[in-house]
């Protein structure tokens, strides 16, 4: 049997304010039924991952 092809699958996103990295070449795979948990401190690119997978940041 073949495995499983990810739910979400991000390969070396990086996302960028005014030309400052705040995530640079992530690399992220979910398989159907899998659970993610981003943890981090304040400022880590947390909040920018989501809203890059949400479509909300180029």
């Amino acid at each position: 049997m073949a495995p499983a092809q990810p739910l979400l699958a991000i390969d070396r996103l990086s996302c960028a304010y005014a030309g400052q990295p705040a995530v640079r070449d992530l690399t992220l795979a979910l398989a159907p039924g899998e659970l993610g948990c981003l943890l981090g401190p304040s400022g880590c690119g947390k909040t920018t991952l989501l809203r890059a997978i949400a479509g909300f940041h180029a």
